[in-house]
């Protein structure tokens, strides 16, 4: 069990958190500019718009806006994004295709076919916008449009543009989340992968188990504010915080149980450890996101099935992690070699352990 200084050190490092980078990330200014149908920009933006069951509206005003095709110029240079708007069931008249072509060529551009089966869409010219990023939307009056238009624009929009953007598109705000929620996984997954290797040698694990703990409490901390922000919650931290406190508790459970199982498994039985890492982090993000997200408290029932379903994925991504380690830290490499100098310099390195009394004159003496 966690202990109360490791419950101080946590919250200690979450109030020394300056989250002033991330505020202004989610108010930066954005701009997409939406061209092609009119029509179908405004179903597409009804659907980004609308809040669905969020518990929060629009942190802001919408970053979209319309210009027709030919039109667009210049005014492509001044966007941060282009989508195009294109019914699939017609054809593509000459001079739209050349306006998105030198659009396509010169800005970040998304090109959202609608209307149509994608395997109607095989025929559309996309050779010729080799640059964009081409979505096929069959129906633009479902959430499934507006995720796949979502993950669409993503791949365009620069990163630092994408917490301001979801914080004022509610449509935007599921893909948002699990992008954010699997990339913080990972990342507090192969730092514990990276960290399992000194923590097996005792004069390093004190410092390495203290960094573990500053370091995976900041990635969940970030990562839950940065879920309350993208939700549409209010800014303030300290009162974000009394909400994360409990999540960070859990956290700290994680890594209690991780630490324990690393201590009983040889160097390369770092699975459990790396499996924990991911699946605490992972678990910790679904359940703040849905609180943010309508206020959903997570049941003991969910909690243990939403555990199960993070430990199989933790148990995947530490698989592949430690796959990798093993094919890198070879027993000629530069970082294995640099382990067994440290063992060896450890305090009765090279000592034959003395036997018990009743054990004295071995095998060899019999």
């Amino acid at each position: 069990m966690p202990t109360w200084n490791d419950m101080g050190a946590a919250l200690n490092t979450l109030r020394e958190l300056d989250v002033s980078a991330i505020r202004e990330e989610s108010e930066r200014p954005v701009s997409v500019l939406c061209t092609g149908s009119r029509t179908l920009f405004e179903q597409a933006s009804a659907l980004l718009r609308a809040p669905g069951l969020n518990r929060y509206g629009p942190g802001g005003t919408s970053p979209l806006s319309f210009l027709d095709l030919r039109a667009v110029g210049g005014s492509a240079h001044q966007a941060d994004l282009v989508v195009a708007m294109i019914d699939g069931r017609e054809p593509i008249a000459s001079a739209d295709a050349a306006a998105l072509t030198r659009i396509a060529a010169t800005a970040p551009t998304v090109i959202a076919i609608c209307s149509v089966d994608p395997t109607e869409a095989t025929g559309t010219p996309q050779p010729a916008f080799a640059e964009a990023q081409i979505v096929v939307l069959p129906d633009l009056k479902n959430a499934e449009a507006a995720a796949a238009l979502a993950t669409a624009i993503f791949k365009r929009l620069p990163g630092e543009l994408h917490l301001s953007f979801t914080r004022r598109l509610p449509g935007a705000r599921d893909v948002y989340a699990r992008e954010l929620i699997g990339s913080v996984s990972f990342t507090n997954a192969s730092y514990a992968a990276a960290s399992a290797i000194p923590e097996q040698i005792p004069i390093l694990a004190v410092p390495f188990v203290a960094a573990d703990m500053i370091v995976l409490t900041k990635n969940q901390a970030l990562m839950v504010y940065r879920l309350a922000l993208a939700y549409g919650a209010p800014p303030e931290f300290r009162e974000r915080l009394r909400e994360v406190a409990p999540v960070i508790g859990g956290g700290l459970l994680w890594r209690q149980l991780a630490r324990s199982l690393v201590a009983l498994i040889p160097i390369w039985g770092v699975v459990p450890k790396v499996a924990i890492a991911y699946a605490g982090t992972y678990a910790t993000g679904v359940a703040a996101g849905r609180w943010f997200a309508d206020g959903e408290l997570i049941t003991g029932a969910r909690l243990r099935q939403l555990s199960a379903e993070a430990l199989q994925l933790g148990r995947q991504r530490a698989a592949e992690l430690v796959a990798v380690a093993r094919n890198q830290v070879t027993p000629s490499s530069p970082l294995r070699r640099r382990v067994e100098q440290i063992r060896r310099r450890l305090p009765g390195a090279g000592r034959r352990p003395k036997r018990p009394v009743g054990e004295q004159g071995g095998a060899e003496n019999r």
